[in-house]
């Protein structure tokens, strides 16, 4: 190799690690601050206080209850489910392996034409990445859609339900009027319901299976509360309400917490494209001087290295910007 070429590569070798340890070091200086925002965040909205004994014995007897009754959620999930339940939520009428096909024929079909017009690989297998993360950002939109409807149709169903039963209708009849009155998704599931039901399943059977579809922690504790509620007894009408107040007081946290997480969000969301948009624009101004990383197998390297420290570094951002409660 020629000296020149040498202390070319070394030199940029040096400043890739340079810039390396500036990213590490902004990282976690990053992540120390994001951290000390999430502890207070939470501590603001109550959710690191530590359980007393009368929490702890409270959630050991629920606990018993629900393994009485048979409500507990299960340990598996097959990828069959696990597709008929992306269906449900993007609202698809095609099956969801298909539509997972399609995305992979045209992410396919772009790398090939890229690849075709002359394109280099690295430009091909961005394109096709590219395909794949539109189609991801497209199913986590409708799948925030889907949850924000989701909680405020049952909202709407847990007081019809509450009206019913104190006007003498039977909790199915209360479910068939929640399936008549309101539309999807919420009317579909009740109407699951009530056809297992007339199947001659055990009433808290067909809310069980019914349950464990539907991808909401808020029906899953009205699945397990109606369970209890049935062996137990009580008033369904005043349980109706309490957990209608428990959703919304959940959707209102929920809220609270994507203000409290908003500065982390924009800040990922920038951090992630920046290097990116550097990367077209200095192509764009200046292909030559950019020619290096398109032309040579050093410059694919430093490529590669460049995507996986962004895919780490959006991980990272968006693991420290969620509260779980």
């Amino acid at each position: 190799m020629d000296p020149r070429q040498t202390i070319t590569v070394i030199v940029m070798a040096a400043v890739f690690g340079l810039v390396f340890c500036i990213w590490c070091i902004c990282v976690l200086l990053w992540f120390g601050q994001t951290l000390a925002r999430s502890r207070f965040a939470r501590n603001r909205l109550g959710i690191a206080r530590e359980e007393t004994g009368e929490a702890q014995t409270s959630q050991l007897w629920r606990d018993k209850k629900q393994e009485q009754a048979g409500v507990t959620s299960r340990k598996t999930v097959t990828l069959q489910e696990r597709l008929e339940t992306l269906r449900t939520v993007t609202g698809w009428r095609t099956p969801a392996h298909m539509v997972l096909f399609g995305v992979g024929a045209a992410s396919l079909l772009g790398f090939l034409l890229v690849f075709a017009a002359g394109g280099s690989t690295m430009l091909a297998v961005g394109v096709a990445a590219a395909v794949v993360i539109l189609f991801w950002r497209y199913v986590l939109v409708c799948t925030s859609k889907y949850h924000v409807l989701l909680d405020m149709q049952f909202i709407d169903g847990l007081g019809i339900c509450a009206r019913a039963l104190r006007a003498g209708l039977p909790l199915l009849g209360s479910f068939q009027l929640i399936s008549e009155e309101i539309d999807k998704p919420i009317g579909d599931i009740f109407d699951r319901i009530c056809r297992e039901q007339m199947m001659g399943k055990d009433f808290g059977a067909s809310i069980k299976k019914v349950a464990e579809t539907v991808p909401s922690p808020e029906f899953k504790l009205f699945a397990t509360s109606i369970a209890i509620q049935l062996q137990s007894g009580g008033n369904l009408a005043d349980l109706m309400d309490s957990l209608a107040s428990v959703v919304r007081s959940r959707i209102r946290l929920n809220k609270r917490i994507r203000v409290l997480t908003a500065q982390a969000q924009l800040s990922k969301k920038i951090l992630s494209g920046l290097p990116v948009f550097m990367l077209l624009m200095l192509t764009f101004l200046n292909p030559e001087y950019m020619s290096t990383f398109w032309t040579t197998t050093i410059g694919t390297y430093m490529l590669v290295v460049m995507v996986v420290m962004i895919l780490i570094g959006t991980w990272i951002m968006g693991k420290l910007a969620v509260i779980k409660f």
